[in-house]
């Protein structure tokens, strides 16, 4: 979306806002939850891309505005898979929903912890990209341990924060994910993955 017509409709947004008491706006950050949906932002995060920006004062809230510095040090940690659909639910033993799901293995004998997500998603059709930075807050890797971490709806354990309005969750075009994990004072691992056309399954 251009620089120009967001800036509108974000105006727009504050302005109904501002006008209507009743008007649901759950992450109090000016901008109405209808509204979000259409702009594409998180009506739960403030600042849906992470970068440090309110929603509303941001002219790019899908696409970080900084740059993001890869964490360097010890190699102790890598990335060992990246799935993006046919996910599997070790706890409840069943399919789980499709969602961004990150697999970390632990090479050291030293838990790991402070990690940072950068990931981005491109539309293979339409080129439209999204960024964001998501701090994993909570997360350890216990040392010589395999653990994942999910990008979803689903408030639990090792579950963080998704936008339900991403264009992971409404495109139906075929997608690429950009992977990168930082932790202070190790070297950040990255991986790229491509999601097939159809949208998101839901398990049964």
């Amino acid at each position: 979306m251009k620089k120009r017509v967001l800036t509108t409709m974000l105006l727009a947004s504050s302005l109904m806002f501002a006008q209507n008491a009743s008007v649901k706006d759950f992450d109090h950050d000016g901008i109405p939850n209808n509204s979000e949906k259409i702009l594409g932002t998180n009506p739960y995060n403030a600042d849906t891309d992470g970068d440090g920006i309110n929603d509303l004062k941001d002219k790019y809230p899908l696409n970080i505005d900084t740059k993001f510095v890869k964490s360097t040090g010890a190699n102790d940690f890598k990335i060992r898979e990246v799935l993006v659909e046919n996910n599997y639910d070790e706890v409840a033993k069943k399919d789980a929903s499709d969602h961004l799901e990150i697999i970390l293995q632990n090479k050291s004998a030293k838990d790991i912890s402070n990690f940072t997500l950068f990931y981005k998603i491109v539309d293979l059709k339409t080129g439209a990209t999204q960024s964001y930075i998501l701090p994993l807050k909570g997360f350890i890797l216990k040392a010589n341990a395999k653990k994942s971490i999910h990008i979803d709806t689903k408030k639990a354990k090792n579950h963080f924060g998704a936008n339900p309005n991403s264009l992971y969750y409404n495109s139906k075009n075929k997608l690429k994910v950009f992977v990168t994990v930082n932790a202070k004072g190790y070297e950040a691992q990255s991986m790229t993955i491509k999601k097939d056309a159809g949208g998101t399954e839901v398990a049964d």
